[in-house]
């Protein structure tokens, strides 16, 4: 198969309100010129290739992040091989809320025009994107990873906020008491009394996991505790907060190590093992023997 075989261009718009719209090259050779719209965050997944903006010149290979602002001109010079990237467009007035959250004046501006494999912002940007193609991502994992992948990649490192251990603390308070709820990033931030771009680097920080990856462990430890008593998966998967029987099953599995249903199986009464004495063993024992 050659490559313009391949060679394949998608646009879209994801759910979430915070994104104008995404696209996906793949397989792509050819030198382009573009034109940005929006703010912009384009993760490169494969290949490797060099780029013109504002008089310089980048390379861009896979786990590469690179940021196009409006009205700006990028250029491709050179393709080494084959690449494919996807971009999603942030709403300018996100984008406004963000700068003005970390004191930013004037028209907001990328720190950098990219980032390379392995730094902060292209991590963070390769898992936002991952959420907004992903159909079982939560409103507050899709909505949490662009906050904080905008704090990143926006003016610079935002300063500490007075108060943020109290509003972190918080916020899990809330998490603890509506988890089986639906719960916005916005809704967590009003109830912290912090802006949502400082709130979710806050927590990370301090919790050492996201809102929304919080959460989730929240919710897969009370499913814990309801399978124990045999309560349904499925029953469990609705109780604890879990659009379905399938998105309980998928974190389950990734955070316990086994399916719900298995790990139930375990606590169930005919898996229960009484303790047996000395005497007991050698019983059975001298009877196999016999």
């Amino acid at each position: 198969m050659s490559n313009d075989d391949r060679r394949t261009i998608r646009f879209w718009r994801p759910e979430s309100p915070s994104v104008t719209g995404m696209l996906r090259v793949e397989h792509e050779d050819r030198l382009k010129t573009t034109y940005a719209e929006n703010y912009t965050l384009v993760v490169v997944y494969a290949g490797a290739f060099d780029g013109w903006y504002r008089g310089g010149v980048r390379a861009h290979v896979a786990g590469s992040l690179k940021l196009k602002e409006p009205g700006e001109v990028h250029r491709d010079l050179r393709v080494y091989e084959p690449f494919t990237l996807q971009g999603a467009g942030i709403a300018p007035s996100l984008v406004a809320e963000a700068a003005e959250a970390m004191g930013l004046r004037g028209s907001p501006h990328f720190k950098a025009s990219g980032f390379g494999p392995g730094e902060r912002a292209s991590r963070l940007a390769a898992s936002m994107h991952d959420a907004l193609v992903r159909e079982d991502a939560t409103e507050i994992e899709r909505a949490s990873l662009i906050a904080e992948t905008l704090s990143e990649v926006l003016g610079s490192e935002p300063s500490p906020q007075p108060g943020a251990s109290r509003a972190v603390r918080r916020a899990r308070g809330f998490l603890h008491d509506a988890f089986a709820h639906k719960i916005t990033l916005d809704d967590l931030a009003e109830h912290a009394a912090l802006d949502k771009f400082h709130l979710v680097r806050a927590f990370r920080s301090e919790v050492g996991l996201p809102p929304y990856e919080y959460l989730t462990h929240l919710r897969v430890s009370r499913a814990r505790e309801l399978l124990r008593r045999g309560i349904m998966v499925a029953d469990a998967a609705q109780a604890v907060g879990f659009c379905d029987e399938s998105q309980l099953h998928r974190h389950f599995r990734r955070i316990v190590g086994v399916a719900p249903g298995a790990y139930a199986k375990s606590f169930s009464p005919s898996r229960a093992k009484l303790p047996t004495s000395p005497k007991t063993r050698a019983r059975r024992e001298d009877m196999v023997l016999s």
